[in-house]
């Protein structure tokens, strides 16, 4: 990770491993295709877990890997997953956005994963956040899994086809993270400089996912994004360009290095001004 300012997390940290049940998991697929399009915005629950590097990582994922696999087929609600990778490349944990809004429900599935109880984490966070912007053109599983997400979107009227991915790097991208500085400070700057920010995110941004972290009065505290830059120098060049971050919209800017292995398409979505622009660059480029 590159921390280009000092970041301030908001989150809700659960650790260590709480005592919870499965049993009472929602197990049934969403009705995904009709929360595609402009302006859906959806409450989903963002997972980061870090790595336990005093224990045998590997030895861990080999003897939980099937139990590992069952539960995400029993129960699996995640919309998008990542590997979260060290500037060397190394996979040091991963974060994840799951279609579950209520937190007791998303600390059951997290903590009754075999991966989880077999004491792979060291640390895991989870924060509530509202996910505006899916890009469908990336819709990926990891090869064992896609069969299953394939059907799930069709059952629910979607139907593009599931792009595997497997052991090798599926996209490196970059997850950018802004905490907003005060209210009053932000409020300005939006007024002042919102469509100019709007013009530099239709030229320049690739994001791939986007959300927001809200205070009880739906004004936002946090943004992050999953953008498919190509490097991380492209990266931070969209975000120190942006008009809101030159104007001091910001008070931190992070940037992780992320290998996007799993995105469900049929959840697509973006703001009504964005959409347009989102599907003609589907149209006139090539699958990811």
């Amino acid at each position: 990770m590159k921390v280009l300012l000092a970041l301030t997390l908001l989150s809700i940290i659960v650790h260590p491993a709480a005592e919870v049940g499965a049993d009472t998991l929602n197990t049934e697929p969403q009705a995904l295709a009709a929360n595609s399009g402009p302006a859906a915005v959806t409450r989903m629950s963002m997972v980061r877990r870090l790595y336990d590097f005093s224990k045998d990582i590997p030895a861990i994922r080999a003897a939980n890997e099937p139990g590992h696999q069952k539960h995400l087929l029993q129960f699996g609600q995640t919309i998008v997953s990542s590997a979260l990778l060290a500037d060397d490349g190394t996979r040091i944990g991963s974060v994840s956005i799951s279609d579950i809004a209520d937190l007791e429900t998303i600390q059951r599935y997290v903590y009754d994963d075999p991966f989880t109880q077999g004491g792979i984490y060291k640390d895991i966070t989870i924060e509530q956040l509202d996910v505006y912007k899916i890009d469908g053109r990336y819709n990926r599983a990891p090869a064992w899994f896609a069969p299953e997400l394939e059907r799930r979107q069709k059952a629910n009227g979607y139907d593009l086809p599931v792009k595997p991915t497997g052991n090798a790097p599926a996209t490196v991208m970059y997850l950018i993270q802004k905490s907003y500085a005060d209210r009053d400070v932000v409020d300005g700057i939006i007024e002042r400089l919102q469509d100019a920010h709007y013009e530099h995110l239709r030229t320049y941004g690739a994001n791939v996912v986007s959300a927001s972290v809200k205070d009880e009065n739906s004004k936002t505290l946090r943004s992050m994004a999953i953008g498919d830059y190509g490097s991380w120098e492209n990266a931070a060049r969209f975000v120190y360009e942006d008009p809101y971050t030159r104007a001091g919209m910001f008070d931190a800017i992070t940037i992780d290095r992320v290998d996007l292995y799993k995105l469900d398409g049929s959840f697509e979505r973006a703001p009504a001004w964005f959409y347009d622009t989102m599907t003609q660059s589907q149209t006139g480029s090539a699958e990811k």
